[in-house]
């Protein structure tokens, strides 16, 4: 039955109670309900990935999430969501193997970089274009994964702290000494403008004081000879 509705239960009938997995990193069997929600809803999970030069780091990531059943009149079609007893613990689990797949062939500092590509790209895919998908669906039971979000990345052990810490450190370098050279630069050009405008103007008045002494001669012979 899709709500929100009034349900009857016949004398033969009864509640299938939903048994889901919950809690930050997901356990299974925390959370009982008796009707599924199809959303958009959200969940976050907690896993651990290690990189190939053996940096381990702790990611909490979030997915939105809902069900897309294409016929709701469909019987068939729509008991599929019920199909997979805990759908948030499959998914989670399907997201996470993906993940570590493909953070286990990268190193510490390419995932640093570029953590949200990576990850989007494990779980959604790439299309014939180069570009990453915008979902990622498990037809079994209908569920579609439209987005990862990541909400902190911490490291596990201390070599990987120093090494981020490091990595931070030199981002910062890099930044500061970009714009340092991009005002010194912008400061050069000023100057060199403002030498040129000077040369200019010192050129200018010596044209005029040159045309100045070349008058001057003249219009006093013109005076005398009058």
């Amino acid at each position: 039955m899709f709500g929100p509705d009034l349900v009857m239960l016949e004398p033969d009938e009864q509640f299938t109670q939903l048994s889901l997995s919950g809690g930050k990193p997901k356990k299974p069997n925390v959370i009982k309900a008796l009707c599924l929600l199809l959303g958009p809803d959200f969940c976050t999970d907690i896993i651990t990935i290690e990189t190939s030069d053996h940096a381990r780091l702790s990611l909490q990531l979030s997915y939105n999430w809902h069900f897309e059943v294409a016929d709701k009149g469909s019987e068939k079609e729509a008991s599929k969501i019920f199909s997979v007893p805990d759908f948030v613990g499959d998914a989670c689990k399907a997201i996470a193997s993906r993940i570590r797949g493909a953070v286990a062939g990268v190193q510490f500092d390419d995932f640093h970089k570029n953590s949200a590509k990576i990850i989007r790209a494990s779980v959604f895919g790439i299309d014939d274009k180069g570009k990453v998908r915008d979902r990622f669906a498990f037809p079994a039971n209908c569920l579609v994964i439209t987005s990862i979000d990541i909400q902190s990345a911490e490291p596990v052990d201390q070599r990987t702290r120093d090494a981020l810490q490091k990595s931070v450190q030199l981002a910062i370098e890099i930044t500061t000494n970009s714009q340092e050279a991009t005002a010194r630069h912008e400061a050069e050009r000023l100057e060199q403008k403002a030498k040129g405008a000077l040369e200019r103007q010192k050129i200018t008045d010596e044209a005029e004081a040159e045309r100045a002494r070349k008058e001057a001669p003249g219009a006093a012979g013109q005076q005398c000879g009058s």
